[in-house]
């Protein structure tokens, strides 16, 4: 699976609600999986959104270790208001069974479109 279908895929079960399915997306070890899928079911309670990965790009490789940046839009609507946001997002992977999964993600200050 290329960075590109692993990030396409993430977002799109955050989007489908099946949030139990992230679980396969994260390090056991990380211990930030409860969290991001309380704030995903937390977003899906006050808003329809739909997420579209925009960019992915490899920042750094190692043999235990990548850093991605991901680009990714979030439309919808909250409360009758439309809703269109950009998101750049800092992920680092670690591999777990010979699998790349997320060790831990921050939003990127980047630039507003």
């Amino acid at each position: 699976m290329t960075l590109k279908e692993f990030f396409e895929r993430y977002y799109e079960i955050i989007c489908s609600g099946n949030l139990d399915d992230l679980e396969s997306f994260y390090h056991t070890g990380a211990g930030v999986m409860a969290g991001a899928k309380s704030q995903f079911e937390s977003m899906r309670k006050q808003l329809s959104f739909k997420m579209t990965l925009r960019n992915v790009e490899l920042l750094a490789k190692r043999d235990d270790l990548l850093i991605v940046r991901d680009v990714m839009t979030i439309e919808g609507e909250q409360e009758g208001q439309a809703l269109d946001k950009r998101s750049e997002n800092i992920h680092s992977l670690a591999k777990e069974a010979g699998q790349w999964r997320i060790f831990s993600t921050s939003t990127f200050p980047g630039k507003a479109e």
